[in-house]
């Protein structure tokens, strides 16, 4: 799977974030979680799409368990757009 710095993502084009989201989307389906727990354990939030996730913006799930749609800004910011219902802990 491809990488792109923290920074460069609100520098991306429609058609390279398009690229990046399908990679994150077959990369997550080939994972069976182990790396998702380790990371939320860890005290870190994940981002992931779901089929009806709006373009352009990304779920955060934090290790409390809410959840909520995200999109990145030019200078390393996330922008909370909403919160989510929040899904027990996997």
């Amino acid at each position: 799977m491809k990488t792109v710095a923290i920074e460069l993502l609100g520098r991306l084009s429609f058609k390279q974030e398009a690229r990046l989201l399908k990679d994150i989307d077959i990369a997550f389906s080939c994972d069976e979680g182990a790396a998702v727990r380790a990371h939320l354990a860890a005290g870190r939030p994940i981002y992931y799409r779901e089929a009806d996730t709006p373009a352009g913006l990304v779920i955060r799930k934090n290790p409390d368990g809410t959840r909520q749609l995200v999109k990145f800004g030019m200078e390393r910011t996330v922008e909370v757009v909403s919160e989510l219902d929040s899904v027990p802990m996997i």
